[in-house]
């Protein structure tokens, strides 16, 4: 009897200096950046999981692994969410919590303060990319402004664009606009 009342204080006691569970979202989620040989240890079955790179305002940027239907919004859930330096305006502007993520994809959150660089669609080439482009940049294109920079951004959230082209078949710039754009910009 003595022996279970003491294998009882034993386990007590060993529970009482255990760290407190952590979520299964801190359990093994994120992973530290390390040599190429060591990340391949942790390479995702494509079947069942991908591998995201987070990075800016989330309270842990890195390497994700989540379900291979995860979503951008997983993504920053994984990364234990914004972090309070996230620009959210601009976030809601250039993510799309819905888009459903690739293996070897990386989401980018926004942060307050710091001007995001717009990326060419080629290198060298200077063309805006419509699927990447923010909001200041569109409207350096002619004949756009503050709306319908932000109706090809939300077109974009809703459906990446195939082509130049789509500018003016879903309806979100004039003909004589798109003439006036249509060598400036790509779909990338």
């Amino acid at each position: 009897m003595l022996a279970g009342v003491v294998a009882v204080a034993v386990v007590v006691v060993a529970l009482m200096g255990s760290p407190a569970p952590a979520s299964v979202a801190d359990f093994g989620e994120a992973l530290e950046l390390a040599p190429a040989a060591a990340v391949t240890a942790f390479e995702p079955d494509a079947a069942t999981h991908i591998l995201v790179d987070v990075a800016g305002a989330v309270v842990r940027p890195g390497l994700h692994r989540l379900g291979a239907s995860a979503r951008v919004g997983d993504a920053i859930e994984a990364a234990g969410g914004f972090a309070p330096r996230a620009d959210l305006d601009a976030a809601s502007q250039s993510l799309n919590l819905a888009k459903p993520l690739e293996d070897g994809a990386k989401v980018l959150v926004p942060e307050l303060g710091v001007e995001r660089v717009p990326q060419p669609a080629a290198a060298g080439d200077g063309r805006i990319d419509l699927n990447q482009a923010g909001q200041s940049e569109l409207e350096t294109l002619p004949g756009i402004g503050p709306v319908t920079a932000g109706k090809i951004i939300a077109a974009r959230n809703e459906r990446r664009f195939d082509s130049v082209r789509d500018l003016r078949t879903r309806g979100l710039v004039g003909e004589s606009v798109f003439a006036d754009i249509k060598s400036r910009v790509s779909a990338g």
